[in-house]
C-alpha cells in the first residue's frame, strides 16, 4: 500500500453505504492508490477496531484497562482483544 492519507469523508461514506449488510467482509479498495488491503490493516489515528460482540463498560472506575487486565480477559476469553474507547 501506498502510506497515503485517506480522508475522513471517503471512510463515513463506506460506513454509510454498509450500515444495512454490517461489512460481509473487509476487504476493500484504497481511493489513494486503488490497491487493495482490509480495513484491519490500515494505520488509524485512533483506536479502531472490528468485531463481531462487544464488551461494553459504562461508568468505568478507570479510563483504561491496564495491560495485565487485558492479557487475562484474552486468556478468559480464548482470543486477542484490543481496547476501543468510546465517550457517547
Amino acid at each position: 500500500m501506498c502510506q497515503a492519507a485517506i480522508d475522513t469523508e471517503w471512510w463515513g461514506d463506506l460506513l454509510e453505504a454498509h450500515c444495512d449488510d454490517g461489512f460481509t467482509t473487509l476487504e476493500i479498495e484504497v481511493p489513494c492508490c486503488a490497491g487493495s488491503t482490509t480495513l484491519d490493516a490500515l494505520e488509524y489515528d485512533w483506536p479502531c477496531g472490528f468485531a463481531r460482540f462487544e464488551i461494553a463498560i459504562w461508568n468505568p472506575e478507570s479510563s483504561w484497562f491496564s495491560d495485565e487486565e487485558l492479557t487475562a480477559l484474552a486468556d478468559r476469553l480464548g482470543h486477542p482483544v484490543k481496547q476501543i474507547r468510546a465517550h457517547i
